[in-house]
């Protein structure tokens, strides 16, 4: 990394308006990645010129994206492309300073209670019942039905207020239940987020191989962990005159999970007229597909 003067130098050509100038400066600060940033945020806060903070907003975008991108790209070359890791990667672009290590911990608690009342020798049934009592009813997470906040779809906020959407909860539930060995895996429903109780735990596994057969019974994220059969979403589906495909019943994969996400919040930016925040992850959901 440069040193102080280096980078001070750098920062005062900012205020040109040679254009081959700014596009070295921004091509240097943007090549010294992540730990320059601090020094731009001191800037941006001490320096009132709007030019100068316009610009060095754009400077720090750029470096905290490109950031993600690589985390995304790691993510996606994962031999177990952890659920965890992909819901912190959709914070982290609302919350760019957000620590995976908070976000952990924050698991591992909540984790710790239900464990402590789980019982292994008891029933599919039961042991859902207990988790219900003490996700919903002790630990208090509840649905916001019809909101547009980005912030609900966010990991960490969901954790802090105890409030989501069916598939922030979703998500949620199946990183714990998953950590105690609980094999629930969420499914993409039409315009709904839903989780499969398993009659064994499918691993790291293709789309192909998340068989239909394996799953015992469903569980509803927003409605209190309540369970559900088979029949439900089809005259769902029906209610909805949509094909009854596979997708639409079986366990999805980690990366289509995280991909739904995506959309569902492109589909919010766009609809509340935030065009670069819809692009961008558009960038990210890219990244998301095979042979991207």
């Amino acid at each position: 990394m440069q040193n102080d003067k280096e980078i001070k130098a750098l920062i005062q050509l900012l205020d040109d308006d040679d254009k081959e100038v700014l596009d070295h400066v921004y091509g240097k600060l943007i090549g010294i990645g992540p730990e320059v940033i601090p020094a731009l945020e001191q800037v941006w806060q001490s320096d009132e010129n709007p030019l100068l903070q316009d610009r060095l907003e754009e400077i720090i975008h750029t470096i905290q994206f490109d950031s993600l991108v690589k985390e995304t790209e790691t993510w996606v070359a994962s031999e177990t492309q952890e659920l965890l890791t992909g819901a912190f990667i959709v914070s982290k672009f609302y919350y760019p300073d957000l620590l995976i290590e908070d976000v952990q911990r924050a698991v591992f608690k909540i984790k710790q209670r239900i464990w402590l009342e789980l019982n292994y020798n008891q029933t599919a049934l039961e042991q859902v019942q207990i988790f219900n009592q003490l996700f919903y009813n002790i630990h208090r997470f509840t649905n916001v039905p019809g909101s547009m906040e980005y912030n609900e779809f966010c990991i960490n906020h969901v954790m802090e207020t105890k409030k989501g959407n069916a598939i922030s909860l979703g998500i949620l539930y199946q990183i714990i239940a998953n950590d105690l060995n609980l094999p629930v895996y969420g499914v993409t429903l039409i315009r709904h987020y839903i989780l499969c109780f398993c009659k064994r735990t499918l691993g790291s596994l293709s789309t192909e191989e998340r068989p239909e057969r394996e799953i015992m019974f469903y569980i509803n994220p927003v409605n209190r962990g309540s369970i559900f059969s088979r029949n439900e979403i089809k005259e769902y589906l029906d209610k909805l005159n949509a094909p009854h495909d596979t997708q639409f019943y079986a366990p999805a994969t980690n990366i289509s999970i995280i991909s739904e996400m995506m959309s569902n919040l492109i589909d919010i930016h766009i609809h509340l007229g935030m065009e670069e925040k819809a692009n961008d992850l558009k960038r990210l959901k890219a990244l998301l597909q095979p042979n991207h």
